[in-house]
């Protein structure tokens, strides 16, 4: 139910994988219809990028200008949810040596036999090569790997500035969806809406393509257009063309109900200044006579843990937010920060299958507090912490190093 302390939804947001199995629906979970957020809606600029580059990611969870969400400042090896990062124990060198060998042959076999040899492009060789090696490691959305090109849109995503057409988008089991559009956006003012499906760019199918090579195609240069195939419930498949823009992405925005003193306020992603803007909010609704509050984390995919942590704190007053679980079984608590504003206030979470990562974090760490209701659908399910391992031509292998549990001891995978 919450997301890996590491998808694929933040603004425009995607996935890098096909989602996980779903996590264990949340016992007080219930049904509520889509709530559309209300005219009149303040927006809360995110802060200047801080910290140490800790991600939760999840379902990449990408802007499109797809931005990606999960976790601090430094690439290298720092733990994208958080925590210190254990190393594996490595399988013997005598098993390793055979199994690399066999990669080995297998390119000089290509090199060497295939009738168009001379033609054979080495590095996407190799990039599928390493592609297979994540995919079955099966740890979807988290343990993968990324090209520079999408390591630096993923990146750019989490500083709330990004290129691109201004949706969050993430994959199911039928392909890539809208889980929200930007308002004052290029994508709003072509009329996509949330639930529409993308089933092609610039005329090539997503079907079975990676989310973060989908979002690739999406983003762009400023001022250049894109075609996306749009299918709609209710309507014929249908072309539209979106003039890439650079944004500025509204991490935060609020509103007060019409005619309640019930404040709906909806996180877009844990990307840097997701606290602060939270923070903005409930200072600002409350002041407006807010009494209640309603917590928005549909298609919400995650981003860095520290905000994460952060963010949870506003509404839990104690104890702590989740558990990491290192290579060796040692459990370590990642505790609550002092300083809540909304410790008391009612409080209801809302959730889907887009909610991912550190959006699984925060909503477990309300749930099993009983500070708040979490309503909605199943969230996505991921229950790693990743790190990052840049590879020599600036690509990128993303591997989960630590489970997470919710401060309850629930697993979420």
């Amino acid at each position: 139910m919450t997301e890996s302390p590491n998808q694929t939804p933040g603004p425009e947001p995607i996935p890098e994988a096909p989602p996980a199995a779903a996590a264990e629906t949340p016992p007080e979970a219930s049904s509520l219809p889509p709530l559309p957020p209300p005219p009149q809606v303040h927006v809360a600029q995110a802060g200047s990028r801080r910290g140490a580059m800790r991600w939760v990611a999840p379902i990449l969870v990408i802007v499109l200008a797809l931005s990606m969400f999960v976790s601090g400042a430094e690439l290298g090896r720092t733990g994208l949810l958080g925590g210190e990062i254990a190393t594996a124990p490595d399988a013997t060198a005598t098993t390793k040596d055979k199994q690399l060998a066999l990669i080995e042959e297998a390119w000089k076999d290509l090199h060497d036999h295939y009738v168009d040899a001379a033609n054979l492009d080495d590095q996407a060789l190799a990039y599928g090569a390493i592609r297979g090696l994540t995919g079955a490691v099966d740890d979807p959305g988290h343990t993968s790997f990324l090209t520079a090109e999408q390591m630096k849109q993923f990146d750019q995503s989490l500083s709330g500035t990004f290129v691109g057409i201004g949706v969050q988008v993430s994959s199911d089991a039928t392909g890539v969806v809208i889980n929200s559009v930007f308002s004052e956006t290029p994508a709003q003012a072509a009329g996509l809406r949330r639930g529409d499906r993308i089933i092609a760019v610039d005329g090539k199918t997503t079907d079975g393509e990676a989310i973060d090579s989908v979002v690739s195609r999406i983003r762009g240069p400023e001022g250049a257009s894109v075609t996306l195939t749009i299918d709609r419930a209710g309507q014929p498949q249908f072309d539209v063309s979106i003039v890439r823009k650079k944004l500025d992405t509204p991490i935060v925005s609020w509103t007060m109900i019409p005619g309640r003193k019930v404040a709906f306020i909806r996180l877009e992603e844990f990307a840097t200044g997701a606290a602060k803007g939270i923070e903005d909010a409930i200072t600002k609704s409350t002041a407006a006579g807010a009494t209640a509050i309603i917590f928005d984390l549909r298609g919400n995919g995650g981003g860095f843990v520290s905000e994460a942590v952060s963010v949870a704190s506003q509404f839990v007053p104690d104890g702590n937010v989740y558990q990491s679980v290192d290579a060796s079984g040692k459990t370590t608590d990642v505790p609550v920060e002092s300083g809540g504003l909304a410790t008391t206030i009612p409080l209801v979470v809302l959730a889907d299958s887009g909610t991912a990562s550190a959006a699984e974090i925060v909503s477990g760490a309300i749930q099993d507090a009983s500070r708040g209701r979490v309503v909605g659908q199943t969230t996505f399910g991921t229950g790693t912490v990743t790190g990052a391992f840049n590879l020599a031509d600036g690509s990128s292998l993303r591997i989960g190093l630590e489970r997470w549990l919710t401060r309850a001891g629930r697993p979420i995978w």
